[in-house]
């Protein structure tokens, strides 16, 4: 990530210079065990970062923050070079967990290759470790801009916060409380940027010394291709924890690092990597000629065992489902239970998905499954029962639920900003109809019961938001 510190830019950083946090240039060089002129070039290429110089002592000599020292020697020096923009965001797609994004920042990758070497990072390492290879994701630029100037930026529908601009909408209320270094922290394509750049340039003309009231903002500016969705107003809860690790702000850093430390889970689950026959095994091809050669597919064989015959093992875990009622089990149960490794519980479940018992379905909802009735029995089943038909929801209900579907988790305050109106009444219809609740951090995340009103066995299933109705 290339920072511009050269006061002929205008991209200075307007916080306090604190001696503990800066560092010389001969003293960085000394912790690098590197020449002065290494120093100089790592500051060219945004591997590390100047700090601003005091405003009573603009000619003073170049300062290193002493966060940026740390990260790059945390990174392993020229052994964590930073990743490509495509490849940075490819990570961040796939550690995000939350679909639409991950699904444009994979497309961003130009060869198939690529995908498989991206998970292979991700299982390498979590995102505080790989933080210095993902700073060429975007520039940061910071701009004072005119508060009316600012304001209208706010509104720009390319604009996706993130930082302290997201603190209230992922719940950190120490950061939202907090009187934040900038006004705005959000991502900005380049073409916006470079719009807003000419209107700062005109304003300098036309308007001189008139225009006092400035506000600090911190732009990060991503060429193409563009990785967020359209209409994408907040950036996924691990990403705006990301780029709180590089605020001057020793507070922010704390708040990001625990973030995404109780974010792990969102790695893929399946990670490991099989081997080329066992590639080739399972591929299309090899099952189009075992259908030419018998005519039709094998029948399913239960007898089997369930370490080595994917069949077996989906039909173990039916048997086990079925055994737990309507209570659920896990999936550290199941393996426990039938005892299968992580990927081959995987496999299984994937073929309990495209070959489902007739009138059943296997439903999961994090790390839970649950065997149940398919939507296509569903009305035979209510009027046997004689259920009630339930009270349609609202619209503004329907709008909660879906953004919390898409976006969870996510805060109350997340849901009203991207709504744009107040939601209580609606979160609080949701509550109560069991469709959504609060997990360990507070955050709005969806239930069992939402699969069931939706019809779907897995939020993977959700149609991307692009094309859902």
């Amino acid at each position: 990530m290339v920072r511009d510190y050269e006061r002929a830019e205008g991209d200075t950083r307007r916080f306090e210079d604190d001696e503990e946090q800066t560092v010389s240039v001969a003293e960085a060089a000394r912790l690098l065990g590197r020449d002065r002129t290494r120093v100089y070039a790592l500051l060219r290429s945004g591997d590390l970062v100047a700090a601003a110089p005091a405003a009573d002592d603009e000619s003073g000599p170049v300062r290193v923050e002493r966060s940026s020292l740390e990260r790059w020697l945390v990174a392993g020096g020229d052994a964590g070079r930073p990743l490509s923009p495509r490849n940075a965001w490819a990570l961040l797609g796939l550690a995000s967990g939350d679909q639409p994004f991950s699904n444009r920042a994979l497309g961003l990758l130009e060869h198939p290759e690529e995908l498989s070497r991206t998970r292979a990072r991700l299982a390498r390492g979590s995102l505080i470790e790989m933080a210095p290879q993902l700073r060429r994701r975007a520039t940061l630029v910071v701009r004072q801009l005119p508060r009316s100037l600012r304001q209208a930026l706010e509104h720009d529908p390319a604009l996706v916060r993130t930082g302290t601009s997201a603190a209230s909408a992922y719940g950190w209320d120490d950061l939202a409380q907090k009187s934040a270094t900038w006004s705005l922290d959000a991502y900005l394509p380049l073409e916006a940027f470079s719009s807003l750049q000419e209107q700062l340039n005109r304003l300098d003309i036309d308007g001189g010394d008139e225009v006092t009231a400035r506000d600090a903002v911190l732009l990060r500016v991503v060429d193409e291709p563009w990785p967020f969705p359209p209409h994408y107003p907040l950036a996924p809860q691990p990403l705006a924890a990301l780029d709180l690790l590089e605020y001057p702000d020793l507070v922010a850093r704390r708040i990001g690092r625990e973030a995404l430390s109780s974010l792990a889970e969102i790695k893929p689950v399946v990670l490991a990597r099989r081997s080329a026959r066992a590639r080739a095994m399972t591929g299309p091809l090899i099952g189009k000629l075992v259908e030419l050669r018998n005519g039709r597919g094998q029948k399913p064989r239960v007898e089997g065992d369930p370490k080595i015959d994917t069949r077996a093992a989906a039909a173990h875990i039916v048997g086990v489902l079925w055994a737990s009622a309507s209570q659920g089990v896990t999936v550290k149960e199941l393996r426990a239970a039938i005892g299968l490794s992580r990927e081959r519980l995987e496999d299984a479940y994937d073929y309990l998905l495209a070959n489902p018992p007739l009138g059943l379905a296997v439903q999961r909802h994090g790390e839970e499954l649950l065997l149940v009735t398919a939507p296509e029995v569903s009305k035979s089943i209510e009027r046997h029962l004689g259920n009630e038909r339930p009270v349609p929801l609202s619209r503004a209900a329907l709008e909660v639920l879906a953004i919390v579907a898409y976006r969870q988790p996510i805060a109350r305050a997340g849901i009203e900003l991207i709504r744009g109106s107040a939601s209580d009444s609606a979160i609080d219809t949701l509550l109560e109809r069991c469709l959504v609740e609060r997990n360990a951090h507070q955050l709005l995340v969806t239930t069992r019961a939402f699969l069931d009103l939706v019809g779907q066995r897995d939020l993977a299933d959700l149609p991307p938001l692009g094309t859902a109705e």
